[in-house]
């Protein structure tokens, strides 16, 4: 699992070589998951673009384990995130 934090680059080169992985898109201060999002690291919301900053208010927790994130979202905050709902493929998660 790799948190990326004020690391665009970072992140999009993990989704680049990671378009089979999972990615929880969540605010950086948050205290819970009413705004956090699953999504599938090629889910068309998450491309990285150069014209947008994408890990500052957000931060982006990738992994290739699925249930790697889910874990870590139920121990920091005490139930699962969210799905993004926004693809076939994200609902499914």
């Amino acid at each position: 699992m790799k948190i990326f934090e004020d690391d665009d680059d970072g992140y999009r080169d993990w989704i680049q070589s990671h378009q089979d992985g999972y990615v929880l898109n969540a605010e950086r201060d948050t205290l819970d998951t009413y705004h956090m999002r699953l999504h599938r690291a090629d889910c068309h919301t998450l491309v990285p673009t150069h014209e947008r900053r994408w890990t500052c208010q957000y931060i982006k927790v990738c992994s290739t384990d699925v249930d790697e994130i889910i874990d870590w979202v139920c121990r920091k905050y005490g139930e699962e995130p969210k799905r993004c709902g926004k693809t076939k493929d994200c609902k499914n998660i």
